[in-house]
């Protein structure tokens, strides 16, 4: 137990934070509010530049429900995998970025954070790495949402080069948990409206 002269290992500002976004949650707050507490615990602890929540499909199916540019990062669904929809015989199909196998192995299957340092990691990872670059972006975290051992989304915070090299990862995984059944509920949402237009 701390004492008063042993300094606490999260902040009470942020742990103010953290209570906040657990208090919209408990209350169903709508998604805005939600998706607000959300983006400023992140920024509180981590901070960021772009933050994005995506939610995966297990027919490989992307969704952005999330944005703080949309126009970097549009909301909406992209059908399958870059990876998967990459056909070696079509030169018009660019192929998958060098270490995006490793990034859906360590993300989706793992359920591990992929941390990118430097801005060449983002071009090794993802196909948009150019935009990225030109947004000054040049460090990720994408940090898994997890539910019953199985990777349903992933929070996506990018940042100025080293931005996340000292960054707690087990305090990434608590807050991407803390969300999980909210993104779990907003994902299955946004499928239907999308079936019934």
């Amino acid at each position: 137990m701390p004492t008063s002269s042993q300094p606490d290992s999260i902040p009470s500002a942020r742990l103010a934070r953290l209570a906040q976004l657990g208090a919209e949650l408990h209350a169903n707050s709508t998604e805005s509010a939600v998706w607000a507490a959300l983006e400023q615990t992140l920024a509180d602890f981590f901070g960021h530049s772009l933050f994005t929540v995506l939610a995966f499909t297990e027919q490989g199916d992307v969704t952005r429900l999330y944005s703080t540019n949309t126009d970097l990062h549009p909301l909406g669904t992209r059908k399958s995998s870059p990876t998967a929809d990459y056909d070696r015989d079509n030169v018009e199909t660019p192929p998958p970025p060098p270490c995006r196998e490793a990034w859906c192995q360590q993300v989706l299957v793992d359920g591990n954070v992929w941390r990118g340092s430097v801005r060449e990691d983002l071009k090794a990872a993802f196909e948009d790495w150019e935009q990225l670059w030109q947004a000054g972006l040049g460090s990720v975290m994408n940090i898994p949402v997890r539910l019953n051992g199985v990777t349903i989304g992933s929070l996506n915070i990018l940042d100025k080069e080293h931005g996340y090299d000292t960054a707690d990862l087990k305090l990434c995984i608590l807050i991407a948990q803390i969300v999980a059944c909210f993104i779990h509920r907003v994902a299955g949402e946004t499928v239907k409206k999308q079936l019934s237009r």
